[in-house]
């Protein structure tokens, strides 16, 4: 009979808890301010490359490649900022006429304004594409801000990017034309495991 009593008095004072933790989840909620916008990314990059593979055959145009890019990018419209780029590509051209490509693109600005908000932040660029004969058009791009100092501390950012390369010659910078659009939430203060990446912009150690 006590074991029964002791089981429900710990059934009802957990129901307690539950309906006590509820009305801050709830407030919580309602303080997250949530925006959406459209913009552009304009990059001047160098590039580097890295033969990986010849595809274990002896066409000279079948090959893997590595193309380290780093440079300049510059975010314009809902996202304003200038900032440095670091950009990592395969090319998987194992299959003549069929290059594919993996990117990975890290922009990080110092100063960046999002929504009227201005502070550190990393950007991450995750895509894949392909190589037409006339330059290289990348599809299928997510853009997220991975971690944000200053008045971007705590921001959660996703969205979209399309881009259209314009081939230059080799060794000379080239620009490209990105149309993005970004869902951002400021209010969550949640910790998704890249903060780290904004340890050394200014605004790190701020409480704003």
């Amino acid at each position: 009979m006590k074991t029964a009593v002791t089981l429900r008095a710990l059934a009802i004072g957990l129901a307690g808890l539950a309906l006590v933790s509820q009305p801050n989840a709830f407030a919580d909620k309602a303080k997250v301010e949530e925006f959406y916008g459209t913009g552009f990314r304009v990059a001047s990059v160098s590039s580097v490359q890295q033969n990986l593979s010849d595809c274990g055959d002896t066409d000279p145009t079948t090959n893997i490649v590595l193309f380290n890019n780093t440079g300049t990018v510059t975010y314009t419209g809902f996202m304003e900022g200038t900032g440095q780029v670091l950009t990592s590509t395969i090319s998987n051209a194992c299959v003549p006429g069929q290059a594919h490509l993996g990117i990975r693109v890290l922009d990080i600005f110092e100063s960046l304004t999002v929504a009227g908000r201005t502070g550190g932040a990393v950007v991450e660029i995750v895509g894949s594409g392909r190589v037409p004969a006339t330059g290289i058009q990348i599809n299928d791009n997510t853009v997220r801000i991975l971690c944000g100092t200053g008045q971007l501390k705590g921001v959660h950012a996703e969205g979209t990017l399309t881009a259209s390369i314009r081939a230059e010659a080799p060794g000379v910078p080239r620009i490209d034309y990105r149309p993005m659009q970004l869902w951002v939430h400021f209010g969550h203060r949640h910790d998704v495991g890249f903060d780290f990446l904004c340890q050394d912009l200014p605004g790190h150690d701020s409480d704003d």
